[in-house]
């Protein structure tokens, strides 16, 4: 099968996927990254214009990526039936690799997960750039093709990549040629990977990125460099002569200064007339526009005003709101395929996983007054809702719910004890004053 794929695909690999996609995706990481962005505004300017200043590079894209991609910010709850602590022993880095991959999946549009086994625990790995081979589903690739090295900088040279190769019976290594490097048996039996999309697909297996997101990043960094262009040039004003002879030194124009511009001459100063703030504006604007389009709001620094209360908070977070609840619901089903190749890895390791899985996503909270939540607190414990210890370690997520209830507990002996010597001293103190 192997031949077959790689003779036609790398091929396709080479002309469109390394020249097209993986510029793109590396741009997006770029941007994310807030590294080099400058190569990305320098053919908007002349040569020489970053001579005279350095290009301003702001940095929103990871802010924005990251404030859409709430999912596990405050981590899940995975349970297996009765292996749920087996499990869970074995994905200590589970959560962290997984917000990481949300947000990857938000910047790039599509990535492929890929689970392995190390030091007798599952770790996990994205790969960005990477093609498919499919089979009678357009959706489910039977095969994947991704670059393990690239000696190049130049992203649309290819030359000396090497290459891995995963079917559900094979995994090789190949050169840029399709020379099988390396071919060992896929004990698996299927992909170990599980591919994430920033939405449902429609008609492509690869959905689209955070583009809006990206190139409003890059008009605002070239309409903050032209801006400072300008005020480079025109922040105060160009005195110009008339009249002045060819063997006439020019002297510095001032109130104790008296200038001979001989006959028919002229000294003016022009102005600047570029509008600043009105650049400012438009800069805002357009960072505001792709805000408002990805259920985001923004505050300004000078706009002052009191800090938004978790009321209004959610009242601008609706929209937002049940696009977050669409995202569990997909992130739910990835959960789920991620288990399923994850049960298969600790298979082939010699443990065994239930066939039962479920996940709960823990819900960003709003914040709230000191005395809402504490009325709040009170009411969960009245009605059985909550327990003091997880109240301690919603607080304190270094806390387990033993560590918690251990605290609860020593403090309930101490206060209890405390008490009961301030009774017995106010007996002692009643008995005395009685003598």
């Amino acid at each position: 099968m192997i031949d077959s794929i790689i003779k036609n695909k790398l091929t396709e690999t080479k002309l469109i996927t390394a020249q097209n996609r993986r510029k793109e995706i590396r741009k997006y990481l770029d941007y994310y990254s807030g590294t080099s962005t400058d190569q990305y505004i320098k053919n908007f300017f002349q040569g020489d214009a970053f001579s005279e200043i350095p290009p301003s590079l702001t940095n929103f894209t990871r802010k924005f990526i990251n404030k859409i991609s709430r999912i596990y910010t405050l981590g899940a709850k995975r349970t297996t039936g009765s292996t749920t602590d087996v499990y869970n022993s074995l994905i200590p880095t589970k959560d962290v690799r997984m917000k990481h991959s949300e947000r990857m999946t938000r910047l790039v549009g599509t990535i492929a997960n890929r689970i392995y086994w190390e030091n007798d625990k599952f770790e996990y790995r994205p790969i960005y750039y990477f093609e498919s081979y499919f089979g009678d589903n357009p959706f489910k690739p039977e095969a994947i093709i991704y670059p393990l090295l690239n000696q190049t900088a130049d992203l649309s040279n290819t030359l000396g990549l090497q290459w891995a190769y995963w079917d559900a019976s094979t995994y090789a290594i190949l050169d840029d040629g399709g020379k099988v490097l390396k071919e060992v048996e896929n004990p698996l039996g299927i992909l170990p990977f599980v591919f994430t999309h920033r939405e449902d697909q429609i008609d492509s297996f690869f959905v689209e990125g955070a583009g809006d997101i990206i190139n409003c990043n890059e008009q605002v960094n070239i309409g903050l460099t032209e801006m400072n262009l300008g005020l480079r040039f025109n922040m105060f004003g160009q005195p110009w002569v008339k009249g002045l002879r060819a063997d006439q030194e020019m002297m510095r124009a001032g109130s104790n200064t008296i200038l001979d511009m001989g006959e028919d001459g002229q000294y003016n100063v022009t102005s600047p007339s570029g509008n600043i703030a009105e650049a400012i504006n438009n800069i805002k604007f357009q960072i505001e526009l792709v805000a408002s389009n990805n259920h985001l709001w923004i505050q300004w620094a000078e706009s002052g005003g009191e800090v938004p209360s978790g009321i209004s908070l959610m009242i601008k977070d609706l929209e937002r709101k049940e696009d977050y609840f669409d995202d569990i619901a997909m992130w739910r089903l990835y959960e789920r395929d991620f288990y399923e190749v994850e049960k298969a890895i600790a298979n082939y390791n010699g443990i065994s996983l239930s066939e039962d899985f479920g996940v709960d996503f823990e819900e960003v909270e709003y914040p709230t007054t000191v005395q809402d939540q504490i009325l709040k607190d009170q009411f969960d414990l009245e009605q059985n809702l909550i327990t003091r210890a997880k109240m301690m370690v919603r607080d304190n997520k270094d806390l387990t719910i033993d560590q918690a209830q251990g605290i609860i507990d020593a403090n309930r002996q101490t206060n209890e004890s405390e008490s009961s010597q301030s009774i017995f001293a106010q007996f002692r103190d009643e008995a005395g004053q009685n003598q």
